[in-house]
């Protein structure tokens, strides 16, 4: 199968200026590169007026289930994503073990429901599972170190013992020898609140050596920001890993303007020693986690589904009001209740509150307070509430696009609801029409660079983000100033328009706003 691609103009992933060429696809790669290339055997199709670059590549997505969906791929392709990865902030649906029942519970407010045949008792479980799947998209995983913690103790907050270190280890290694190449920490979330720097250089032991990532969602993105970044470059340094943080932002209005300057300064000081480190964004001032996450871990002793079980009691109401009133967060309680909004729920009695913030939500429903209308949500809900926190600024988000050493991301979530964050449609169109098109805080060059190039070699993904003889013939036609995305907080599961082709190894996968061939495949080669 050959396809010429003729008259468009190439962005090559790099940061080099864009250049006329022709393209000549052959199977699944790119065969040539060049002006005016003849091939009377291929399929010729006409990019004039449009560019060309690679496919774009989320490294952080999570479609953990959602991949085995048969709708999935829509969403992605449509803003150009060819290529994704999954298993991060600490969670992967492997290794499956008495307690990771209790996880994926939890995890239904961030990836979806999940059979109860989709259990995966090792990550190569998970990994023969995508090989043997039809994807729209090629598809890569980060081992979740909550996964490991919770299949070997469970929700239990004490330190590891000697034994559970050991098993521990020995499911870091199973991921290592896999063939994973990175290892996500979600270090706000229950059970991995527990670790403790020591015990998370010790669990990665087995990663010395080997040239692989750590990739946290920090311990704290607010007041102890710059204390959270020295605890990741520590523990990168002594596992002798590349860093890469995650979804790097500075929470709060007390710390906008100034701790993602200090940041800054922490990472560079550790670049300009040696340390491979980046960060990635998504380019929105609105977080999204799950409601959950706003129940301070001294009062979540018992595990999180076993706490949100107590909070019908009114005396469980009055503990947690007093131990927040105690707690020194990553930012003021009124701001945060100002600024927290409910995107998803699932009994239809609580619609009423989707797109409120929790002050709303808790006038709505004649609350006394809005940690009264937190319990009484999260035990109806049994936690399975996401929520959208507009809590970042968006000089700092500038900031962190414009750094040489960040990458995109959307960091979206699956749950079922049909007010999702704007960043699950719209992530990768948005960075083009708002950073590059409407703001210029970065070139063309630079922003496509951010999307395919440096991603791939984050992840180490073989012949894949940039346009090379070659390499894999993942590639999006579009024009610029027609790549929109059309999702807003307002109205937030709107498609990305404007994306006219989408190849996916060698194949059509989207085409007339419509997907195509499913040409996908899973990215983690074994060994």
């Amino acid at each position: 199968m050959k396809t010429l691609i003729c008259n468009g103009l190439v962005y090559d992933g790099s940061l080099n200026d864009p250049i006329k060429a022709d393209i000549l696809l052959e199977d699944n790669r790119i065969a040539r590169i060049g002006l005016d290339i003849k091939d009377d055997g291929a399929a010729l199709v006409d990019a004039s007026g449009l560019i060309v670059t690679p496919g774009f590549i989320d490294i952080h997505r999570h479609a953990d289930l959602r991949v085995f969906f048969e709708e999935f791929g829509t969403v992605e392709l449509a803003q150009g994503i060819t290529s994704t990865n999954v298993g991060v902030c600490g969670f992967s649906l492997a290794p499956h073990r008495q307690h990771t029942q209790d996880l994926y519970k939890y995890l239904m407010a961030i990836t979806g429901p999940a059979s109860s045949a989709q259990t995966y008792p090792s990550i190569e479980d998970y990994l023969n599972h995508l090989r043997h799947t039809k994807l729209p998209l090629n598809i890569s995983t980060t081992q979740g170190l909550a996964a490991i913690r919770v299949a070997v103790k469970g929700y239990d907050s004490p330190p590891f013992t000697k034994e559970e270190m050991t098993a521990a280890q020995a499911l870091v290694q199973e991921a290592i020898d896999a063939g994973i190449i990175g290892f996500t920490a979600g270090l706000v979330y229950q059970p991995e609140i527990y670790n403790s720097t020591e015990e998370i250089i010790e669990l990665l032991k087995p990663c010395k050596g080997k040239g692989l990532l750590y990739m946290p969602h920090m311990r704290n993105e607010g007041d102890k920001l710059v204390e959270a970044v020295a605890e990741s470059i520590r523990i990168a340094k002594e596992c002798e890993m590349s860093l890469n943080i995650s979804h790097f932002k500075a929470l709060g209005k007390p710390n906008w303007g100034k701790k993602i300057d200090e940041a800054i300064a922490l990472i560079e000081q550790a670049r300009k020693k040696g340390l491979d480190v980046t960060v990635d964004f998504y380019p929105y001032h609105g977080v999204a986690t799950t409601l959950a996450t706003q129940l301070p871990p001294s009062f979540v002793q018992d595990g999180v589904q076993a706490t949100i079980a107590t909070l019908k009691d009114p005396a469980q109401v009055n503990k947690l009001r007093s131990v927040l009133s105690k707690t020194k967060g990553e930012m003021p309680l009124d701001f945060r209740w100002q600024n927290t909004i409910i995107s998803s729920v699932t009994r239809d009695d609580n619609r009423k509150y989707l797109g409120k913030s929790l002050k709303e939500g808790a006038s709505i429903g004649n609350y006394e307070d809005e940690i009264a209308f937190m319990a009484d949500l999260l035990y109806s809900e049994e936690g399975m509430v996401c929520t959208v926190g507009l809590f970042l600024d968006p000089a700092d988000i500038e900031k962190v696009v414009r750094l040489p050493y960040s990458m995109l991301i959307s960091d979206s979530l699956y749950d079922v609801t049909d007010t999702p964050h704007p960043r699950l449609y719209g992530s990768f169109p948005r960075l083009i029409r708002k950073y590059v098109l409407e703001d210029k805080v970065l070139t063309l060059p630079e922003a496509i660079h951010k999307m395919t190039m440096m991603p791939a070699e984050r992840l180490k993904l073989k012949k894949r983000g940039q346009i090379k003889e070659g390499y894999f013939a993942d590639l999006c036609l579009f024009d610029p100033k027609s790549f929109k995305d059309n999702a807003t907080f307002e109205r937030s599961n709107l498609l990305a328009t404007g994306m006219k082709q989408v190849y996916v190894n060698g194949e059509i996968a989207y085409s007339d706003k419509t997907p195509k061939a499913k040409a996908g495949v899973c990215l983690i080669e074994g060994k």
